[in-house]
């Protein structure tokens, strides 16, 4: 539609009069976290699979960046992706995962080689129901009742060749880039 971040940031607003900082929160990530990357650099194929149905509501996404050890420092995971054959292999772990009990898909940065920190990782398109991937536990918290945090474990857990987002090595460009409109959404919703 060529709308700018200042429409979303309206919406943003008005969700916040809902009284409950959980819902603008899940809508957020559904909307303005999890699938941006995916719209701007994915393949057709995982638009059709992923963001069409997490759109119109039949899917929930989730967001996996933060991991224990390195909170908010983007650079500093440890999550692997490793490729064999037509197929990437996942270990690792997410931490603080809105959205990650009840999520059907996870927009997931993880390590693809080891080099530079900041040219080493990409972003892949992972179904929550993959064999090897776990919530490990729902985290309580004061407040946000309305969307859930959760840990997520990954091991072994195999995904497809081209559930990879856009470039390999350019993950953390990716979602640097996104970060910055889910910072101007978050302010404007609480």
């Amino acid at each position: 539609m060529g709308l700018d971040i200042s429409y979303e940031a309206v919406a943003a607003e008005a969700y916040a009069h809902i009284n409950s900082a959980g819902v603008g929160m899940g809508i957020g990530i559904q909307c303005d976290i999890a699938t941006p990357t995916l719209v701007k650099h994915g393949s057709e194929k995982l638009k059709e699979l992923f963001v069409r149905p997490t759109i119109s509501g039949e899917k929930v996404a989730c967001l996996g960046v933060s991991e224990v050890g390195g909170g908010s420092d983007v650079a500093a995971l440890r999550t692997t992706a490793r490729r064999e054959g037509d197929e990437w292999v996942i270990n690792g772990g997410k931490m603080w995962t809105t959205n990650g009990a009840q999520a059907d898909w996870m927009c997931l940065l993880a390590n693809t080689s080891n080099g530079d920190v900041h040219r080493n990782k990409s972003l892949f398109c992972l179904p929550m129901d993959t064999p090897g991937v776990a919530v490990h536990r729902v985290i309580e918290k004061m407040g946000m009742h309305a969307s859930d945090t959760a840990e997520i474990t990954f091991e072994d857990a195999r995904i497809p060749y081209d559930y990879l987002i856009g470039e390999e090595g350019k993950g953390f460009t990716y979602q640097m880039q996104t970060f910055q409109n889910e910072r101007i959404y978050i302010a404007a919703a609480l």
